[in-house]
Formats: C-alpha cells, structure tokens, sequence
C-alpha cells in the first residue's frame, strides 16, 4: 500500500468530526428543509452519523483494497436511500446536500496536499482527483438505484393493497359472499378484478358470489366483457355466481358485444339478490 494514500485516509477519517461540523454550517445554503431547517434532535443525530459513514465510505477509496469501498458503499447507500424515503425527501435535495458533502471533503484533501506538499507529486494529485470523483459518481449512483427500488417496492404494495381494496371480498353467510364494486372501472382493474376475485374465493371457500355493480357509474364494452370472463372463470370453478344492480344500458352493452349472460341471475338490487336464496333483513 502507498503510505501517502493510506496517509491521506487516516487523515480524513480523523477529520471527520470537523467535516461534519463545516457541513452542518454550510446547510443552510441548502433548499430541503430537511436538511436546512430541522431542529428535531433525533434527525440531528441521524444526519452526524450518516454524513460520518458517508465521509468514511468515500475515505476508503484511497485503499488499495478495493473491497472495503465497495462494502462501505452498499453500506451506506441502504441505510441512507432507506432514510430519505422514509422521511419523504426528494431524491434532487439528497442529491444536492451531497454535492456540498462532495465540496467540504476535497476542501481537507486540498489542505492535506498544502499540508504535505514535499511528498505529494503532481501526478498523485490528479490521481486522487479521478479516484474522489468516481467514488463520488458511484456513491450518487448507488444511492438513486437503491432509492428508487426502495420507492419502486413501495408503489408495488401500495398497488396491491389498492387491488385488494378495489376488489373487497365480503363474506356474509358461510360459502356466500359479496363483492361491491365501487367508481369507474378501467381496464388495469378489471383485470386486477379478474385475477384476484377467483383466489380469494378459493381460499375463503365461498360458493356462492354476489357481484354489485350499482356503484359502478360507467360499465362499457370492455368492463362487460372482464365481467363476463370473471363469471366464466368463477363457474368452472364451481362457485354460482350472481349480479345485482345491473341497469338498462349495461344490458343493452351486454347484449351489443354478444355476451350470453342467459346463464347468469342478474337482478336491480343487491336486496333482490340476496331474496333470492332466502337471505332477508332481520324483523328482529
């Protein structure tokens, strides 16, 4: 190892406390009240210990072992990117605090150059140049990937959960449920409907479905024929299937497409459907 490298890590590293210290007084030239504003003392010590792991991860990038950046770098890009998503900042504000991160480090690595001047040639300059600025185009990569698929996985169970919502399976009675459908149903949910609608079902060992689209204030060619699929899929799985608040236009859309719902009790309310096989409100 080059002792003038190992020199420079060490003394970054022991200057860590005062780089953080510079930038903490620099913050306020920063637009994210995250960073410029907060007072909260828990987020305070958050932000000294990231900002130390950060100083320290681009530290290690002056070793020759390779691996120890590298370490750092996963390190440092999970409990930051995981951090600033849960607090809800702008991935352009983290983005921005790094770039003064970036500026405050090469300032004590200026100083350690002028510090050492007689051991430090020009040529090590320029590599230790390249190596700060490639680590740093590293450490901003790997941030917004790991930011990004922390958001991304996010999104996805929200959209699940937001399936699940969209397609409430209600059990009433044992083996009978009901499924009320509610606002306009595009084609991403009709099909969300489709897939989601048979598991749950067959898990909750439902027979009989009732299927509400009263509240569904525009049912056209394509959300007639998911439902129509929806109907198919249930009966081959052996669950009779019904249909309430279905209105004059929805029939005549039926019937425009060629869909042969003869097979399939349709009734205008929930209530008369649920009559029909002797489900009836309580005189009690």
């Amino acid at each position: 190892m080059n002792s003038i490298d190992q020199q420079l890590y060490a003394y970054i590293v022991e200057n860590t406390k005062y780089i953080t210290e510079e930038w903490f007084r620099q913050r306020k030239e920063l637009s994210g009240p995250f960073y410029n504003k907060n007072t909260n003392p828990v987020i305070e010590e958050e932000l000294s210990s990231q900002h130390a792991l950060t100083i320290k991860t681009l530290a290690s990038a002056f070793l020759e072992d390779s691996d120890a950046f590298g370490n750092y770098l996963e390190k440092w890009a999970n409990t930051v990117a995981q951090s600033r998503v849960e607090n809800q900042i702008p991935i352009h504000e983290v983005l921005e605090a790094l770039s003064k991160t970036r500026q405050t480090i090469w300032e004590y690595i200026e100083t350690f150059i002028f510090e050492n001047n007689e051991m430090v040639t020009t040529g090590k300059i320029t590599s230790w140049s390249a190596t700060y600025n490639s680590a740093f185009d590293q450490l901003n990569y790997m941030f917004s990937k790991k930011y990004n698929d922390i958001t991304y996985s996010r999104l996805m169970d929200q959209q699940t959960l937001i399936n699940e919502l969209g397609s409430p399976l209600i059990p009433i009675l044992e083996g009978i449920a009901v499924l009320p459908l509610v606002g306009d149903i595009d084609t991403k949910r009709a099909r969300s409907i489709l897939e989601i609608t048979p598991q749950k079902c067959v898990e909750s060992k439902i027979n009989k479905l009732f299927i509400d689209v009263s509240a569904v204030p525009i049912i056209d060619m394509m959300v007639a024929s998911e439902l129509f699929k929806l109907t198919e899929v249930l009966g081959l799985l052996g669950i009779k299937t019904y249909i309430s608040g279905v209105r004059p236009e929805v029939a005549q859309t039926a019937i425009q497409l060629g869909l042969d719902f003869s097979g399939l009790p349709t009734f205008s309310s929930m209530k008369q459907a649920l009559a029909k096989i002797g489900v009836k409100k309580s005189t009690i």
